[in-house]
């Protein structure tokens, strides 16, 4: 029985405990890695703006900076938004996030071969649609779930959450964006078990999503050669695997405690996707090992913070978007960490809160305020202690 489940409080115990504030152990970390990318966005940037002349030495700094004080701002609002609001208005917001996919895919801006942007009106932004899909997924299914605390006792039941994954999956998968798909169906089909799915709706739902992930490698060719790529690496050329070999080179050619910051040589176009997917990389390489590892060290503790919260949550509801927002920064942080040391092969996913990219910064702290408001309103240790 899953920790969120177990604690069954009567409802006069409930209340939100005197005088909580902001949770340190969850706003600290963030603010350490937020300030980090912003750091290394800088620096693995030089390169790019250095060879374009139009391009401000600190146009990739300024634009992060921007989406970090847009996304501090939302993550502000996201810790006093009612949660009780929250419910009631989450069918609507997962409406909308779908009505932006369906629009991206028809007057999207085509992005290193994805049709994955929107131009925000009246300015040179863009904002990718799928981030904030990620977001209403979870509070969708989180008040979903919320209508069975001893969990979903059949198919029928099960039904309803596993389409809302489909439809955004798939919308996102034929941009086409694999990456990002398969780390929302990954991320949502482990916080689907916390809420209570059965393991044979979780094992039936994958084998499903497996099947229409390979109908859509099928259809793009690229897709299956990277992974062929990866699996095959000796018998083909060195070319098939490159971003792989750079990243590793980049990694061990940090050493300890790296070549020191903005002192990269594989930043100057020898590493594709620099500010991006390869983000780790470049800090490996300028900081060395122990960055790389405090960097996990500070997504290990989040994770562990956000499931704790959820644990403690006063209501179910707020417990599972908890537990969602926890599921999808740990899946995501551990696909981008896997690329970059070749664990698996390239997704385009980036590192969250470190990687350059506006959306996603913007919406992983909209998560992270949704966790910093659902820890405000939690029961005591004792009291979780004591019922679970």
């Amino acid at each position: 029985m899953s920790a969120i489940k177990a604690i069954r409080l009567p409802q006069s115990e409930l209340q939100p405990e005197e005088g909580r504030g902001t949770d340190l152990f969850v706003l600290v970390p963030t603010l350490l890695l937020v300030a980090l990318g912003i750091a290394m966005v800088f620096s693995a940037s030089i390169p790019m703006a250095a060879v374009d002349q139009s391009e401000d030495v600190f146009g990739y700094l300024k634009r992060e900076l921007l989406f970090a004080a847009l996304g501090l701002a939302a993550m502000w609002g996201a810790s006093r938004l009612p949660m009780d609001g929250l419910e009631r208005w989450a069918g609507t917001v997962l409406f909308a996030a779908i009505s932006l996919l369906v629009v991206v895919l028809f007057w999207g801006i085509t992005v290193n071969g994805a049709r994955s942007w929107l131009l925000v009106p009246g300015t040179s932004l863009r904002f990718q649609p799928s981030e904030f899909a990620k977001v209403a997924l979870i509070v969708a299914t989180a008040r979903y779930f919320a209508k069975f605390p001893l969990g979903i006792p059949n198919w029928r039941r099960a039904t309803m959450p596993f389409l809302m994954l489909g439809a955004v999956a798939i919308l996102i998968a034929v941009e086409p964006d694999m990456g990002t798909a398969a780390v929302i169906a990954a991320a949502a089909l482990a916080y689907f078990h916390i809420a209570g799915a059965k393991l044979s709706h979780i094992v039936g739902a994958s084998g499903i999503g497996l099947a229409a992930a390979a109908v859509m490698v099928s259809r793009n060719p690229y897709q299956l050669d990277r992974l062929v790529a990866y699996l095959h690496r000796a018998d083909l050329p060195h070319a098939e695997g490159y971003q792989a070999t750079q990243s590793l080179i980049a990694l061990g050619s940090g050493g300890l405690t790296g070549l020191g910051y903005c002192g990269s040589v594989w930043k100057y176009f020898y590493l594709p996707a620099a500010i991006t997917d390869s983000i780790l990389a470049i800090i490996g390489e300028e900081l060395g090992l122990v960055a790389t590892w405090a960097i996990v060290a500070l997504f290990i503790f989040l994770v562990v913070r956000g499931m704790t919260i959820a644990a403690r949550a006063s209501d179910r509801f707020s417990g599972l978007v908890a537990a969602g927002v926890t599921c999808l920064l740990g899946v995501q942080a551990l696909v981008n960490i896997a690329v970059a040391t070749d664990c698996i092969p390239p997704t385009g996913v980036p590192l969250p809160f470190v990687s350059y990219g506006g959306s996603s910064l913007l919406f992983s702290l909209v998560g992270i305020g949704l966790l910093l408001n659902v820890s405000r309103n939690r029961i005591t240790e004792s009291k979780a202690t004591a019922e679970t």
